[in-house]
């Protein structure tokens, strides 16, 4: 089995080191990702300029471009013959609108779009004691329930620092929670800062999962078409 292993907090990250070493247990590993980190570069490219390509011996490679890049170069630049691919660990959750902005999910989406199944972990900011210990179970409760799929990727959430174990694993929906934006003024430059607005947790969600404990999967649908709302649009233009 060859696994294609990339992130979005660069090459060097501990979630990336993490996860290469648990899927060498599994197969082949092929380790691609930004030369630096790349944080919410959802599933931007480089459009104008080439990208520098570092190889740093033992299968690994590091791209100076976004996590789409490094995915798009490894399976077309190295011509990396791979059954599918894992981007993570990341250094933050990735849960409810977080998803649209996350170039961990970016970068499994580039995979989902070229057509092999892909799946995005990650877990709370500098904790990644619960990962360390239960990766290898949550790898293989996705591979044993055949839960891969080319029709969606899988996104992972371990528990936040407030656990020291998972209470379980659950497949999730997507929730979708609000927050307040403000900027404040630092040396000459406006930084934005986010605060959550109250929020029902509603339960089989992804932040429900976390309120509770629990590794969250939820899969993610490549693009965003609604058959439903296209059929709703035809017939209000044919009325």
């Amino acid at each position: 089995m060859n696994i294609l292993v990339v992130n979005d907090d660069g090459y060097q990250a501990k979630g990336i080191e993490i996860l290469a070493n648990a899927c060498r247990k599994l197969g082949n590993v092929y380790v691609v990702a930004p030369h630096t980190t790349k944080s919410g570069a959802s599933s931007s490219i480089t459009v104008h300029n080439g990208v520098n390509v570092y190889s740093h011996g033992n299968q690994i490679w590091s791209v100076d471009g976004t996590p789409s890049d490094c995915v798009k170069y490894a399976l077309f630049g190295l011509k990396l013959d791979v059954d599918f691919v894992v981007s993570g660990v990341n250094n933050g959750f990735n849960l409810g609108i977080d998803t649209i902005y996350s170039g961990t999910i970016g970068a499994a989406m580039e995979a989902l779009f070229h057509g092999y199944k892909a799946i995005s972990l990650s877990t709370d900011f500098d904790y990644f004691d619960i990962v360390l210990k239960e990766i290898d179970d949550v790898l293989k409760y996705i591979i044993d329930y055949d839960l891969l799929s080319n029709e969606c990727l899988l996104n992972v959430n371990f528990p936040s620092q407030n656990y020291t174990k998972s209470n379980g694993i659950m497949i999730t929906d997507l929730a979708i929670r609000n927050f307040h934006i403000d900027f404040i003024e630092k040396e000459n430059k406006m930084f934005s800062n986010r605060r959550f607005k109250p929020y029902e947790y509603l339960e089989g969600t992804d932040l429900w999962a976390l309120k509770y404990g629990y590794t969250s999967i939820t899969p993610l649908k490549l693009g965003n078409g609604d058959a439903l709302m296209v059929k709703k649009l035809r017939e209000k233009v044919t009325e």
